[in-house]
């Protein structure tokens, strides 16, 4: 075992669009930039050590180290130490990960918590049914949103059923201009809810405005503002962000009216999410084929050839690998089409 070898200034263009694949995939399901790019130059050149990373990334070796913690506590990553040096190789483990630094049994056991959570939560819901009924049927039905997408998750991840899909549709509870609001405090369960669920768990800011709008379904930015206690320039960004990222939509305005913003169905709109990435994914196939080509038509004298032989077998691996994702991913693609299917007949039938 000994250091890799690190690509040449002629070649660094490549690497920095294999780079830029990783962490595109990373923003789009809201992982941290930084760890994202140590788990990109990781994946690319298989092996590195702590001061090879630092040079790839220009973080800190401070940084650099805690992130490699992060990979080895998750069991994403192995550590051996080189031959006659005082230098550790870091490697991901591909049966662990493939394009996120996630693993699926960890994703997996943080929903079977937050099943679990909200199974004992409705249970005491139902306690003030009599007294706040229009207040926890809809929170009741939001819960049922979010096992809904445990149970598509369980379904892609497991491969197994657990439950049929829950009643989730609130369109007859309150409609998508307004906000529900409630005569007991909701705060507790915010915060738990999205404690337990770990969606944004880097992002505790963008995290509290999803409870917010999982508990309220439709919100003004100025209501926004005053229930989050978030400045107005942060709850102005973080509405654009979610916006178009698919977690929430907006209304057409109506004159000088407030735009309304509100969240339907949270566990489709939380879904769209993961098969943006996932198609993202799959797209890309079609550029590193095209790069592979160049790679391939490229006189031997206009690249390094120990770069370009790194390349092409890089390269061919990664496409490899989006082909089985893909085919992988079926099962994701089947149980949310099922689960939009059911959201769209329970819809229909209560119009």
């Amino acid at each position: 075992m000994k250091q890799v070898r690190l690509l040449s200034k002629q070649s660094k263009d490549i690497e920095r669009q294999l780079v830029a694949f990783y962490k595109t995939v990373g923003e789009m399901v809201d992982l941290n930039p930084r760890t994202t790019e140590v788990f990109a130059y990781l994946r690319i050149y298989d092996a590195l050590t702590q001061d090879q990373l630092k040079q790839l990334t220009g973080f800190s070796l401070s940084t650099i180290s805690s992130i490699l913690r992060s990979f080895l506590q998750a069991d994403i990553a192995s550590r051996k130490m080189i031959p006659g040096t005082h230098k550790n190789l870091y490697r991901i483990k591909p049966e662990r990960v493939t394009f996120v630094y996630t693993p699926f049994v960890e994703i997996i056991e943080d929903l079977e918590r937050l099943d679990s959570y909200i199974e004992e939560k409705q249970i005491e819901l139902q306690e003030l049914r009599k007294k706040y009924p229009t207040e926890i049927e809809f929170l009741y039905r939001r819960l049922n949103s979010l096992r809904n997408y445990v149970e598509v998750q369980r379904r892609a991840i497991k491969k197994e059923k657990k439950h049929t899909f829950f009643q989730e549709d609130v369109s007859r509870i309150v409609p998508p201009y307004e906000m529900i609001e409630y005569s007991f405090d909701i705060y507790e369960l915010e915060e738990n809810l999205m404690d337990t669920m770990r969606y944004f768990k880097e992002d505790p800011i963008k995290n509290r405005m999803l409870g917010i709008f999982f508990t309220h379904r439709s919100l003004n930015q100025q209501t926004l503002t005053d229930i989050s206690g978030f400045s107005r320039s942060t709850v102005s960004r973080l509405l654009s962000q979610l916006l178009d990222r698919g977690h929430i939509s907006a209304l057409p305005r109506e004159g000088r009216k407030p735009r309304v913003y509100y969240q339907g169905s949270s566990s489709l709109s939380i879904l769209s999410v993961v098969l943006n990435a996932d198609k993202f994914i799959f797209s890309s196939a079609s550029r590193f084929q095209e790069i592979l080509a160049t790679l391939q038509s490229e006189r031997q004298s206009d690249r390094d050839s120990e770069d370009a032989d790194f390349l092409k077998a890089k390269i061919k691996e990664i496409i490899g690998q989006i082909r089985k994702f893909k085919n992988d991913t079926k099962s994701m693609r089947q149980a949310l089409h099922d689960l939009s299917k059911f959201v769209e007949n329970n819809t229909r039938a209560k119009s």
